[in-house]
């Protein structure tokens, strides 16, 4: 800074920002040629509030990770989980990791509750907003009441995303907020919406669960042990070993999956199986030529995105997975990390989901 001579320097700038940079820029409040020059490719990360349904993993991934830390075996109830998805998070994941370590430190019992957890976390009644009102003239008090209940039914389902949690906020029973948000839904929906948009409207409910596992547990896996084995992708690698029952524990953990495993991206767009869980059919080394589908889903995890493929079909049955990135500490992206759902599962699941909101598919 300040020489007249050229330095040049090879360097990646990675900024970030809880503002509205553009709109700085339009007020004469931040320098244009500045904001152009580190706004080449932005990447929007949701906050925490908007993706809450991530929360219980990663509640249950910062559990084990300050349990082992502290040589600890504190476990969060059901309950308390579902308390923590009200609040708001305004510090994110850092704020929710802080917490967590707190809970595992300082807690005295082995189970912290709902009513215990209350001590860690704010949890506080939201100040009234300013809001717009509902009404501009008048009319019957039935009609009145019935628009007030659909609009704060509907604000609950959009925040909460769970009729759990926001039969909870709105401290009415599951089954009655069920029926009545079935009643929105079939209001809004028929008959305008056809069965396959129903079925679309599940599956990406479903894909969004799916990905949040993804997301949680890729975190678990250390990418050192991972370029170790890609250095040496054999049973007789002791990182493999390791890997395989971490890989193992997951899918038992979760039930659903079928298979987890961990594949290297070859530049002919096949790939290598570098570990897996003990169920898997693959051995390290072995390579893998997948679906168009799976194949464009491994490309965009390449590019750092979490996503999940429709049902696709290989030679060893029909599936969906979801692929995350086991990215390194420069931010290269060093291997893919997969859950295999068998397709039974699949429409299992979206059965399931189907009957709560009582969508027939």
């Amino acid at each position: 800074m300040g020489s007249s001579a050229t330095t040049k320097l090879d360097i990646q700038i990675v900024a970030a920002t809880n503002k509205n940079l553009k709109s700085l820029v339009d007020e004469g409040k931040f320098r244009e040629d500045l904001y152009y020059r580190l706004n080449v490719i932005p990447i929007h990360i949701p906050s925490l509030r908007e993706r809450i349904e991530e929360l219980p993993y990663l509640i249950h991934f910062f559990l084990h990770k300050y349990n082992t830390m502290y040589d600890r075996t504190i476990q969060i109830s059901q309950d308390a989980i579902d308390l923590m998805s009200i609040y708001e998070w305004p510090g994110n994941i850092r704020q929710l990791e802080n917490t967590i370590e707190r809970i595992v430190v300082t807690s005295r019992d082995p189970v912290v509750d709902a009513s215990a957890v209350q001590e860690f976390v704010p949890i506080e009644q939201e100040a009234t907003a300013s809001a717009p009102p509902l009404f501009n003239q008048l009319m019957p008090l039935q009609e009145a009441t019935d628009l007030v209940e659909e609009r704060l039914i509907t604000m609950a389902m959009e925040k909460y995303k769970s009729i759990k949690l926001a039969a909870k906020v709105l401290q009415v029973s599951q089954p009655t907020m069920s029926r009545k948000y079935r009643k929105i839904l079939e209001k809004r929906s028929e008959p305008n919406i056809v069965p396959s948009a129903k079925r679309d409207i599940l599956e990406k409910q479903l894909n969004s669960q799916l990905r949040a596992v993804a997301i949680a547990t890729a975190a678990i896996i250390q990418p050192e042990e991972v370029s170790a084995l890609k250095r040496e992708p054999t049973l007789a690698n002791p990182v493999f070993q390791k890997l395989q029952n971490q890989l193992t524990m997951i899918r038992k953990q979760e039930g659903g999956i079928k298979w987890a495993f961990i594949f290297d991206v070859l530049e002919d767009k096949r790939f290598k199986t570098l570990a897996a869980d003990k169920d898997f059919t693959m051995k390290p080394g072995e390579l893998y030529e997948g679906s168009p589908e799976f194949a464009k889903v491994a490309a965009n995890a390449v590019k750092g995105r979490v996503e999940v493929t429709p049902v696709y079909k290989d030679i060893y049955g029909e599936w969906k997975t979801s692929l995350a990135p086991v990215i390194d500490d420069t931010g290269q992206v060093i291997a893919l990390i997969g859950y295999d759902y068998s397709k039974e599962y699949i429409e299992s699941e979206l059965g399931k989901m189907g009957k709560v909101l009582k969508i027939n598919i």
